[in-house]
């Protein structure tokens, strides 16, 4: 297959942290199509992916972009390299909307970053560090597990949970990139939005984000990522899951865990834009 020489941004963090909240914002400018969990997708198996629904409201099987990336996958799925798999993502991308938007993909793990720094010359990549303050993360995560399987679990656990997989995640994308990634939060996103689009404008050297557009507005191929893909015709506007505000099960973490503590108050420091 022929080297790639498109730009990916490539958002790595914790589900349930507004990944795919970011990845459909970076879309609204029209620069950029979106992909959501791409990692996800080439990675399970093509009778899994069938069953998806891609956000553009077709099957994936049907999708323009996803469809004749599955069927080349069900055919031959064996002998594709993980690199070459990728590739076949890109260049269905560019036959349905040119070589010049960016792809974002909010596969999350930070693993998969040396394939794609490493393995596909000439592609433009740039990471960014989705995190949300753990207070907010750990409720909506209990709030999850109980929905989808009645589960119940410990918040200390995803304190911790929270702080070695965000600090190894930044880690990790340093030594993979040479450089660290710039971090977004969740809570800029909804809170001080036009100062947060403006910072995300100069570090990746293009303004992706339209604030004034709707958050489904944009090129938006998503097969695996969070249900909100799917929500069709919300607000224009991103709202704040004030949830923890109401909440108690993050009070004793909070207090007994103050390495957690300490680093979640940094985040929400640079956010303020003090300590960068």
């Amino acid at each position: 297959m022929p080297p790639a020489s498109r730009a990916v941004i490539y958002i790595v963090g914790l589900s349930h942290s507004g990944s795919t909240v970011l990845d459909m914002m970076l879309t609204t400018g029209g620069k950029a199509v979106g992909l959501g969990q791409v990692w996800t997708v080439l990675r399970e198996s093509p009778e899994r992916t069938a069953m998806r629904v891609c956000s553009c409201g077709k099957p994936a099987p049907d999708c323009p972009v996803w469809g004749p990336v599955t069927a080349r996958l069900a055919a031959d799925v064996a002998t594709i390299s993980p690199e070459d798999r990728y590739r076949l993502v890109l260049e269905s991308v560019a036959k349905n909307y040119g070589a010049e938007l960016a792809v974002i993909d909010s596969s999350k793990h930070a693993s998969y970053l040396p394939v794609l720094a490493d393995k596909i010359p000439g592609l433009q990549l740039k990471v960014l560090h989705n995190i949300k303050d753990v207070r907010a993360f750990t409720i909506s995560t209990l709030d999850n597990a109980k929905r989808k399987a009645n589960k119940r679990l410990l918040p200390e656990k995803l304190f911790l949970q929270w702080y070695r997989d965000n600090r190894n995640s930044y880690a990790d994308a340093t030594r993979a990139l040479g450089r660290p990634p710039h971090r977004v939060m969740y809570e800029g996103l909804c809170l001080a939005t036009e100062r947060v689009i403006a910072e995300l404008a100069e570090v990746l050297g293009e303004r992706y984000i339209d604030a004034d557009a709707p958050l489904h507005g944009g090129h938006t191929h998503i097969v695996a990522g969070n249900r909100l893909s799917q929500r069709e015709g919300d607000g224009k506007r991103l709202a704040y899951d004030y949830r923890w505000l109401m909440r108690s099960e993050w009070l004793r973490p909070y207090a007994l865990l103050p390495m957690v503590r300490r680093y979640n108050e940094r985040c929400l420091r640079e956010l303020a834009g003090a300590g960068r």
